[in-house]
């Protein structure tokens, strides 16, 4: 295979204006997720024209902070990715992202149950404690600091809770228009993902779904509902 123009790493990353490892560990994940191939001579990495515009348009959304993993999903309605040879193997196991993003779920969900419990038995402690001592007098006494530690921690993981499922469902959402309505034209003959628009639906979804969220949450039913 002929190669007109070709660089190794360090020279590839310096056209991209990013450290070689940051560049190296976007193609590497490109190849793990079998996305995009880079060539091979002896063995060794070479990036062509293909992947320099490959790499500045990876840069120029993470300048915006846009998700990697958006970034990479795109790619294919942008550009003409390079497929794999038959026999090709990274020699590492592939990440199966789904499995990933269930097993962060997981720890999330377990984090979150053992916090609770933690908070709890030490707001039980001292809510058992305070009535002991104030078991003579009619009005409860004040919360203690553990229960008002208990009160914020408790709000704040359900806020962030709320958030995260909130972002997932709006990218699938997003996602799940057409790419007439996601992509837009960059000259004659490259297209790239609507970032603007993307923002503006998300945010819009967020504020219209905020409500139903909460309520599943909080498993508050819908009046006229019964289970």
């Amino acid at each position: 295979m002929q190669i007109e123009k070709a660089w190794k790493i360090t020279e590839f990353a310096k056209l991209i204006d990013k450290h070689y490892n940051t560049v190296d560990q976007w193609f590497k994940q490109l190849e793990d997720k079998r996305v995009h191939y880079v060539n091979r001579v002896a063995g060794e990495k070479v990036y062509d024209e293909l992947d320099l515009n490959i790499g500045r348009y990876i840069k120029e959304a993470r300048d915006k902070n846009y998700n990697l993993q958006i970034i990479f999903e795109q790619l294919k309605d942008v550009y003409d990715l390079r497929p794999f040879p038959d026999d090709w193997s990274t020699g590492d196991s592939l990440v199966d992202m789904e499995v990933m993003r269930r097993s962060m779920e997981q720890k999330f969900e377990k984090m979150l149950e053992d916090a609770k419990s933690e908070l709890l038995g030490m707001a039980a402690a001292a809510a058992a404690s305070t009535m002991e001592q104030n078991f003579h007098k009619y009005l409860p006494p004040p919360k203690s600091h553990e229960e008002l530690t208990f009160e914020r921690s408790s709000e704040m993981l359900t806020k962030i809770k709320i958030e995260n499922k909130l972002e997932e469902r709006a990218i699938a959402a997003w996602n799940a228009l057409p790419e007439s309505e996601r992509m837009k034209k960059v000259g004659l003959f490259r297209k790239e993902q609507n970032w603007e628009k993307r923002d503006d639906f998300i945010r819009k979804y967020k504020r219209e779904n905020f409500e139903q969220i909460v309520k599943e949450e909080y498993e508050i039913k819908e009046e006229g509902h019964s289970s």
